[in-house]
């Protein structure tokens, strides 16, 4: 019963070890998403300050310079949302991962608590079948 036991805590330790590493992947991943949408809002502001800043422009070639530019940065608007795509499934992947974890961890911890409580029935069970002393008579009393 102690090995039973012994083993389910082992278990139970790689469960948690499991579940923090998943949890940071997590979060890794979350983060990186959100990274993700703030550089695109960022080229979105540009684009729209490069597009006005191009309409101003009174020569030919820097007007010319200006839309290149704003189309480039569109371009970039295109593939960063592409990214950020694939980081929300990344993000997704990692929290169903992490959510495995946890369950893997709680299964294991139940099973830790069933056998300690096996082995303490046990205990009790061994203890009450040991047999008991009966008490001495004393002698000169009596009894």
């Amino acid at each position: 019963m102690k090995k039973i036991l012994k083993s389910r805590q082992r278990i139970l330790g790689m469960r948690e070890t499991q579940l923090r590493i998943a949890t940071g992947d997590s979060a890794a991943a979350r983060g990186n998403e959100s990274s993700l949408e703030q550089k695109r809002t960022q080229l979105k502001a540009l684009a729209v300050h490069m597009h006005k800043a191009g309409a101003q422009c009174r020569e030919g070639r820097s007007l010319h310079a200006q839309l290149e530019l704003v189309d480039r940065l569109c371009q970039a608007d295109d593939s960063m949302a592409g990214a950020i795509e694939q980081a929300r499934q990344k993000t997704a992947q990692m929290e169903r991962q992490r959510i495995a974890a946890y369950q893997k961890r709680e299964m294991a911890d139940r099973l830790v608590g069933r056998a300690a409580n096996d082995l303490a029935t046990e205990q009790d069970r061994k203890l009450s079948e040991q047999p008991r002393a009966k008490p001495r008579k004393m002698k000169g009393t009596g009894l």
